[in-house]
């Protein structure tokens, strides 16, 4: 799961190069609904799908909710901001994933968590100080904000799950997401093909296009709904300790990203909140 997503920041970079970020969300989606097809076909065969109304409704909460919004709203704001910037806001979603089962009567906020929180909170503002003052003048507020709301939306799928496990299983509410997402979007690839030369885009693009699609949307997710199915919702979300760091060196490496020391600072007040938060809660 840390491979498949630390990755996706690079395949992403690479990819809004050549074609914009509206254009990709819809060719990751046609590309995850289309492996998931047969995937779910395969599952559905061993596993009976469960075809009841509070079913449907659940996968329409956990699939379009949580995984579509999630990955629309991290589609934007990755093209508008930096690997380093978004992959250290994303290190916040164990907070909101305890904050959420919190709201949801599943957790209890002490003053330690409460703490942790705030600590965490102080970090993403020293990151925003960090990008005002214009280290690189890619990081955009906007492009944050997107990547925040993505991480709201992973920490209430990754709560709401936990509360109300689906019988159908998490292949069914990837399959729900993609196919249905896929389906949503088909006619917007028909409105905006047209104006796009897809002949310019290079076989480095189309890969990151499939790596988006099948490495991170489809393989990322099934693995995270199988651990969700057997672990703690925080341990899972404390993976998010190590895709920053994942992340951000491939970024230094091959996107000659700068990480620069109010960047580092910051990660490291984020995660010292975030490890307050889930050992000392």
């Amino acid at each position: 799961m840390l491979l498949c997503w630390g990755g996706n920041y690079i395949a992403a970079k690479i990819v809004f190069r050549e074609i914009p970020a509206g254009l990709v969300i819809i060719l990751r989606t046609l590309v995850a609904g289309a492996l998931m097809i047969p995937i779910y076909w395969l599952e559905a065969r061993k596993r009976p799908p469960v075809l009841t109304r509070s079913e449907f409704r659940l996968l329409f909460i956990l699939g379009i909710g949580g995984i579509t919004i999630n990955q629309l709203f991290w589609t934007l704001g990755v093209a508008r901001t930096t690997v380093i910037h978004s992959s250290m806001i994303m290190a916040t979603t164990p907070l909101w994933v305890l904050l959420i089962a919190a709201l949801m009567g599943m957790e209890r906020v002490t003053l330690p968590k409460a703490g942790g929180m705030a600590i965490a909170m102080a970090g993403v503002v020293v990151l925003q100080i960090f990008r005002a003052r214009g280290a690189t003048g890619e990081a955009t507020l906007l492009g944050d904000a997107y990547v925040l709301i993505c991480a709201l939306a992973l920490a209430g799928m990754t709560a709401w799950a936990k509360r109300y496990k689906p019988a159908s299983g998490g292949i069914a509410v990837n399959a729900f997401s993609y196919v249905g997402g896929a389906l949503l979007m088909a006619p917007f690839l028909l409105v905006t093909a047209p104006g796009f030369n897809f002949a310019k885009v290079t076989s480095a693009a189309w890969l990151g296009i499939l790596y988006m699609g099948a490495i991170s949307s489809v393989t990322g997710y099934i693995i995270y709904y199988y651990a969700l199915a057997r672990m703690p919702a925080s341990r899972i979300a404390t993976f998010q300790y190590l895709q920053p760091v994942f992340a951000s060196g491939l970024a230094v490496l091959l996107l000659n990203e700068h990480l620069g020391g109010g960047a580092i600072a910051a990660g490291a007040i984020i995660f010292t909140g975030v490890f307050v938060t889930e050992r000392f809660g």
